[in-house]
């Protein structure tokens, strides 16, 4: 079968397969002979130099390829750490505040003993008019919030609540120029307390005759439907003239308002 399918090839191609199977043979019988270990030697010190720049560029190629890998790898890890980093942050931040006001709601309940409910608000900032006699607290009328509400820190009097928002309310303060409150010293020596211009505080119509005295503390006198002995403030400055009917003093806030951070609202009665 072979040799009547080698017999149809042409003259040339029998020739071609012929010189093939010859040119195997010789090199069969020279390689048995170690002729070919002679121009092997030679052979591979010409390749050598090809072969090794052609693996030493298939490895940087790999290395390369590896760095890429790790490069992608660490930023997708930078990137969740960042994001996580970023949610314990804002978990920190909210444990941090909660505990801010929780404790300043034991404080609270260890101070003036109120009857009425209290509602815990933030401050986060001066009113729309940018006015220093006012803040605004993030505790509006969705939260029982009204207008009147009496705002508080400890037995403190910060002020009254003038206008609210759904989420949002504005404090007037003590230094504000409609401010007046009925108010008496730990001597019971009585006057009325009133914001003017410049944020200032005074005790004013105090009758000629009674003492008044620096560093004493002014409190609520339980008058004009206002708690009796809520702190109002420390009188710094007593003013006295002779020819007039009352004296006055300057009063200054037991704590800053610019440094305020929790308050706390007496809620009323409905």
């Amino acid at each position: 079968m072979a040799k009547k399918e080698f017999s149809k090839l042409s003259s040339k191609g029998q020739k071609t397969i012929i010189t093939l199977i010859v040119i195997s043979v010789i090199f069969f019988i020279l390689e048995a002979i170690g002729v070919l270990n002679f121009f092997e030697a030679p052979l591979q010190k010409i390749l050598l130099p090809a072969q090794i720049g052609i693996s030493k560029t298939r490895n940087d190629i790999k290395d390369f390829l590896g760095t890429i890998s790790s490069i992608k790898s660490l930023r997708e890890k930078e990137t969740k750490t960042s994001y996580e980093n970023a949610i314990l942050g804002a978990e920190n931040a909210k444990l941090k505040k909660l505990e801010i006001e929780n404790n300043a709601l034991r404080k609270q309940l260890g101070a003036l003993k109120l009857k009425h409910e209290l509602i815990v608000a933030e401050v986060i900032g001066q009113d729309a008019l940018i006015s220093s006699n006012k803040l605004l607290i993030d505790k509006g009328r969705a939260d029982g919030v009204i207008k009147g509400n009496l705002v508080i820190i400890e037995d403190i009097l910060i002020g009254e609540i003038v206008a609210v928002g759904d989420s949002t309310a504005t404090v007037r303060l003590l230094s504000d120029s409609d401010t007046k409150i009925p108010a008496e010293t730990a001597d019971k020596v009585r006057g009325i307390l009133r914001g003017r211009f410049g944020n200032r505080i005074v005790l004013e119509k105090v009758v000629q005759g009674k003492k008044l005295s620096k560093g004493e503390i002014v409190f609520s006198s339980g008058e004009a439907d206002m708690p009796k002995g809520l702190v109002l403030g420390k009188i710094s400055k007593v003013e006295k003239n002779p020819s007039a009917i009352f004296q006055k003093a300057e009063v200054e806030p037991i704590i800053s308002y610019e440094r305020l951070e929790i308050v706390f609202i007496i809620k009323s009665d409905l």
